[in-house]
């Protein structure tokens, strides 16, 4: 599915970003479970600041909102479902990153076959149980011909941030999107897997049908891709798309 921009959106787009609504509303965005929670607090500051609008985000299929920022994949099944209008906009870019615990030494895996090096030396790795994790154990580590060496020392976690899960030693490493990476104390991030072995996973808003402040919500969209903007998706890691 290709999102169109309608004409309203065009015009918040060309229109300066800091301008204020006559009236502020308050913008409900819905946001997938952990993903985008950093990079989303430190655009909510900017855009509240420039707009006069409040941010309220919430988490959860079923809970009402004007805006909803998740996997691409997850809005082209929800707009299929009737819940979105036709206003999409791909927004960030998240890539995997590896962690290791503050002190351990950092493994070199700048190029893909010192990554492979890495994991075969590594006693215990974990992921999570969403899209990072499945690349990892589905796809890469196969295409590698690592994958009956990972199986037994693969954690697979399935509440909290993988990372979490490093500094108590349940894992030597951990892999996930390095914006989650980032919030953990007690990590060393080693970095981004290697360009040519990266899972970029792409997210994107779009506007519910029963919007309450869709007005709000093109604001917010225009915002996040704009200059302004720039700022938050570099301290936390994130590609912002324009």
């Amino acid at each position: 599915m290709k999102f169109g921009w309608i004409a309203a959106l065009a015009a918040v787009i060309v229109a300066p970003v800091v301008a204020a609504p006559a009236a502020a509303d308050e913008l409900v965005i819905r946001k997938p479970l952990a993903a985008y929670n950093i990079t989303l607090e430190a655009l909510k500051a900017g855009y509240e600041a420039s707009s006069g609008d409040k941010i309220k985000i919430v988490e959860g299929n079923d809970v009402p909102a004007d805006l909803v920022i998740t996997f691409k994949t997850d809005i082209e099944a929800q707009f299929k479902a009737g819940k979105l209008v036709s206003v999409g906009a791909d927004v960030a870019e998240m890539r995997v990153g590896m962690a290791v615990k503050e002190g351990a030494a950092k493994p070199d895996i700048s190029t893909p076959d010192k990554f492979k090096a890495a994991m075969l030396a590594a006693k215990s790795v974990a992921v999570s149980r969403g899209p990072s994790g499945q690349y990892l154990t589905t796809e890469l580590f196969p295409k590698l011909g690592i994958a009956d060496q990972m199986k037994p020392k693969t954690v697979v976690v399935t509440t909290g941030l993988v990372a979490e899960v490093v500094p108590r030693g349940e894992a030597e490493a951990g892999f996930q999107q390095m914006s989650e990476l980032l919030p953990i104390k007690g990590i060393s991030i080693v970095g981004p897997l290697p360009e040519s072995i990266q899972r970029v996973t792409v997210y994107t808003a779009a506007i519910t049908t029963d919007a309450k402040a869709g007005a709000a919500a093109m604001r917010f969209i225009a915002y996040v891709k704009s200059p302004a903007a720039a700022a938050a998706y570099k301290a936390t890691t994130v590609g912002q798309i324009k």
